[in-house]
């Protein structure tokens, strides 16, 4: 069995790795943990004038989303070992773009069984301006998914 948990390293992060190695060790699963980075905002910036005082350098910028990028990989890693280090099977992958496009693409691509992730929970006025992405991970896989909630 092979299991694809999404991560985006909120307050209920460690609630679904509990859960997740739960179920991988009575399941003997596989586990794939991926964390979607948000595509890099490359328009921000590129076009205003230097002489401005308010500029922002864009290569202030890149070095930012780069650093960030290094960290959330090296945090995804640090929790892909300590599920190996539990005699876990598992692979860590970061990828870039829209959450529920790609997590429906790498499920497909890797042929997981299913998919975990969290619920956060946001208030009714969130969902309608902003939709949720675990409903529409819901709606949109052919593949079960396990929600963990946040039970905020």
């Amino acid at each position: 069995m092979k299991i694809l948990v999404a991560l985006d390293f909120s307050n209920i992060t460690g609630k679904i790795l509990d859960q997740t190695a739960r179920l991988a060790q009575a399941a003997s699963a596989e586990l794939i943990l991926m964390h979607i980075a948000e595509p890099a905002p490359d328009h921000i910036a590129y076009d205003m004038d230097p002489a401005t005082p308010y500029a922002i350098d864009p290569a202030e910028l890149r070095d930012g989303i780069a650093k960030r990028f290094q960290h959330e990989h090296k945090t995804l890693q640090a929790h892909a070992d300590e599920l190996r280090r539990s005699d876990i099977t598992c692979k860590a992958l970061m990828v870039q773009g829209n959450t529920v496009d790609m997590l429906l693409h790498e499920a497909e691509k890797m042929q997981v069984d299913f998919i975990i992730a969290g619920s956060h929970g946001k208030g009714l006025l969130s969902q309608i301006l902003l939709g949720s992405t675990s409903e529409k991970l819901l709606r949109q896989s052919r593949l079960p998914v396990y929600l963990v909630p946040s039970n905020d």
